[in-house]
């Protein structure tokens, strides 16, 4: 029986045609005319074949980049069932993402990265979409239903992948329209009334011409905390989710291609409960009383809070989150001399609505969430040389392009407070000074907004050519240029609540006022909006990388580049006045091996690692005089030193059929220079003094991460084989409180995904059983600070699911 063959990284595998299927010009869309990945059976003294990646805009083998990389098949993504960002951590080395709702999605590479759920700052981690850059992270929380490849590239991209992409890109790239007729079902069925259903059909609309591709997907799942209030829902690892894609590949003629894609998703998910985890009545200094406490205004109520609770939550105004996006983009490629001009317009929206259960009580204390409307336009113009161009008597190819993007977005937050407000938040003076009404009356039905609308316009102009030197050597060089404007405006007021000052007088009046400002005095800056100090950016991205082949199988790459993210438009959080955030600088080395051993058998390619960020842009906290709770403002952080070593292989072994993956991450990421950090919560001196983090580890970077498992597929009856496969990854104990708190540790922990299946060897259909995390591992993602108002909360990780899946061509 032939097997077919192995793809390294578990990524398409190379082909060699110049046509697409049924004699069609080839499309110079990636992904449209490779090879299909059937599995991962081996048969004895197989090898592991060319994988085929576009880290550098054209198809290259991926062991001939000389950067590090890692690419990853939608056939093994689907099997394994990763169709998240989140998920995709679990298959690449790091790479770690947090997600607990599409706003506040963080994408982190190397521990850095992350999101500040703030819409006027923008990622350090470019996500690329079919060619697309995405400058709304929330974009993002999607399923991806129908995946060619994911690549993901480590390091400064900037001087040819999208904008601040100054740590790295994940690059996700669909399965293109094909002019061969096929269509596939996918159906699942799973714990918690899991239930996916997935459906593509692709073929010809004009022979040779313009063929199709539909795609579309409808996700279920209940959550695992359940809610103790009557008529309440399961929350957390839940989804209702859908989505479709259509796509059309023109091809009028051998050297010109079209591809256009309109796609849409919404969701409408009960998530975003960050359960409490603990509340320490004394300081975690000196142990000294920490005075009121969540726990004790809580009390006050003859309520008392379940902490650490891993399948319940007790919330009476937590609402399901809804967000919706859509886009559409066209891509031609007209090729002509051996050059290739490539052109892409896209167009995005994203909307995003939370209102959540901000006490995590029953009691009707407060409630707030976000509305985000997003827009981004961008056009790209790009041209590809051929390989080897000769130019005094030297061989070259580069590219060189430009891009625009113009970025729109609207936020408003809002909090609305309950009954038991006041009584919650009044201090101990005031809570025995007053009567329940005047209590309640305090705050009781004050509605806080805060808008805000940043704005950006982004122009650049890029390219990037390698010198062929000798046969063995080569030396790249990049460089951009980007220039950008950026506004912005806020207002935030308050409405509603009684009028205190014609029910009381006195100290009554002036304690009841007390209450009120105490929580609205930072939201009424001025009486119209209050408009940021622009900023107009230019800056420079570069990139020096020379590579030599030691031998046919081994390659050694160097390489020194440099990152710039401008700055963002913010305001001082008492006066109002401007607080522009500065840019970020990226400076990064590094030196590698890609390598193949053992008559292709083996491949293991290490990379050495070492970054400097300077003035790294990430969400601070503090207490301000007379409030309650920290208060969360963008500033920078001087300096953040990234070192360590990585590793990636594939084996395949002696055993027919067996084939090993390994992947494994050593990171010493501290703070080089943060003198003014903000003091964890839990410290007596928070309000006056900051800390030094200075030489401290990086809060979310473990200092070791590993991924391994193994395929297996063996002939079980004539016509029949079997497939298995087992997965691995493991964390080490990391502190993921930004201030760095001791109550923000996460121990060290393994996940464990595995399946197990059956198929005919034509492929027609396919029968598994799989669980991911099947030992049911409780573990953080986040871990948020303490406060006299909050505790210590957690956004757990997604337990034990399970489910059968069958899928089939029809």
């Amino acid at each position: 029986m032939v097997k077919a063959p192995v793809d390294r990284n578990n990524a398409r595998i190379a082909t060699t045609p110049t046509t697409a299927q049924n004699g069609a010009p080839d499309s110079g869309v990636p992904g449209a005319n490779s090879a299909q990945n059937a599995g991962s059976a081996t048969t004895a003294g197989a090898t592991i074949q060319d994988v085929i990646v576009t880290a550098r805009l054209r198809e290259e083998n991926s062991q001939d980049v000389p950067i590090p990389t890692t690419a990853l098949s939608g056939e093994t993504l689907n099997r394994e069932h990763h169709a998240t960002v989140k998920d995709f951590t679990q298959k690449a080395p790091s790479l770690t993402v947090n997600a607990p709702n599409a706003r506040q999605t963080s994408i982190a590479i190397r521990g850095l990265g992350k999101n500040s759920a703030n819409e006027a700052l923008e990622g350090s981690v470019g996500v690329i979409v079919d060619g697309v850059f995405i400058s709304s992270v929330g974009m993002s929380w999607a399923d991806f239903s129908d995946v060619e490849q994911i690549e993901i590239l480590r390091g400064p991209q900037g001087t040819l992948l999208g904008k601040n992409t100054t740590l790295g890109v994940l690059a996700i790239t669909s399965k293109a329209p094909s002019f061969t007729p096929e269509k596939e079902v996918e159906v699942t069925y799973g714990n918690r009334d899991l239930f996916v259903t997935k459906a593509s059909a692709t073929g010809p609309v004009i022979d040779d011409k313009l063929a199709y591709r539909a795609s579309v997907y409808f996700n279920h799942q209940d959550g695992f905390l359940e809610n103790q209030q009557p008529g309440g829902e399961a929350f957390d690892g839940a989804s209702d989710r859908w989505g479709g894609r259509l796509q059309f590949l023109y091809t009028p003629n051998a050297n010109v291609t079209n591809r256009t894609i309109i796609d849409h998703g919404q969701s409408n998910e009960p998530v975003n409960v960050n359960f409490p985890v603990r509340d320490p009545q004394t300081y975690s200094d000196n142990g000294a009383s920490r005075g009121n406490t969540y726990t004790s205004r809580l009390a006050r109520f003859s309520y008392q809070q379940t902490f650490n609770s891993w399948d319940s939550a007790n919330l009476d105004g937590q609402k399901r989150i809804g967000t919706s996006q859509n886009g559409v983009s066209t891509q031609t490629d007209w090729r002509t001399g051996g050059y290739t001009v490539t052109s892409i317009s896209a167009y995005r929206d994203f909307a995003f609505d939370a209102l959540n259960d901000s006490d995590s009580t029953p009691l009707s204390i407060s409630r707030g969430g976000t509305l985000v409307d997003a827009k981004q336009y961008s056009q790209e113009l790009r041209v590809t040389s051929p390989k080897n161009v000769e130019f005094l008597g030297q061989k070259f190819d580069y590219q060189t392009g430009l891009y625009a993007l113009r970025n729109e977005v609207e936020t408003t937050s809002r909090t609305t407070y309950g009954t038991d407000a006041g009584r919650f938040y009044a201090s101990t003076v005031q809570y025995n000074a007053l009567s329940a009404q005047a209590l309640s009356d305090s705050l009781n039905g004050v509605f806080l907004r805060a808008a805000e609308h940043p704005n950006t316009t982004s122009l650049a102009a890029y390219g990037q050519t390698t010198w062929h030197a000798t046969d063995k050597a080569d030396l790249t060089l990049g460089l951009r240029n980007t220039y950008e404007e950026k506004t912005n405006w806020i207002q935030k007021w308050y409405v509603g609540g009684v009028d205190l000052s014609s029910l009381y007088s006195g100290n009554t009046l002036n304690y009841v006022n007390s209450i009120r400002n105490g929580q609205t005095k930072l939201l009424t800056l001025g009486t119209g909006p209050l408009v940021g100090e622009t900023i107009y950016a230019d800056s420079w991205s570069w990139l020096i990388n020379p590579s030599y082949k030691i031998t046919d199988d081994i390659l050694g790459y160097f390489s020194v580049s440099s990152g710039e993210k401008s700055g963002a438009v913010q305001f001082d959080k008492t006066t109002g006045a401007p607080a522009n955030v500065d840019p970020e600088k990226t400076l990064d080395y590094e030196l590698g091996l890609k390598t193949s051993w053992l008559d292709r058998k083996l491949t293991l390619n290490p990379n050495l690692f070492h970054t400097q960020i300077t003035d790294y842009q990430a969400q601070l906290s503090t207490i301000l005089a007379g409030q309650n709770s920290a208060t969360s403002y963008l500033g920078n952080v001087s300096g953040v030193r990234l070192r360590g070593v990585e590793v990636e292989g594939n084996y395949v072994t002696p055993i027919e059929g067996l084939r090993l993956t390994f992947s494994g991450a050593y990171n010493d990421a501290i703070y080089s220079d943060f003198k003014n950090a903000p003091c964890a919560t839990d410290l007596s001196y928070t309000s006056t003094q900051v800390c030094d983090f200075s030489g401290k580890r990086l809060s979310g970077a473990p200092r070791w991460i590993a991924n391994a498992g193994f395929d297996y597929t063996r002939e079980v009856a004539d016509g029949y084989t079997a497939f298995f496969f087992v997965s691995e990854t493991f964390r080490t104990r990391a502190n993921l409180n930004t201030s760095l708190s001791v109550y923000g540790w996460q121990d060290e922990y393994f996940l464990t995904n595995a399946g197990v299946g059956i198929r005919p060897d034509s492929g027609a259909w396919d029968l598994s059983v799989w669980g991911k995390n099947i030992f049911d591992t409780h573990y953080f993602t986040n871990l948020s600070s303490l406060s006299s108002t909050s505790s210590v909360s957690g956004t757990p990780g997604d337990p034990l699911t399970f489910g059968i899946t069958f899928r089939t061509k029809l």
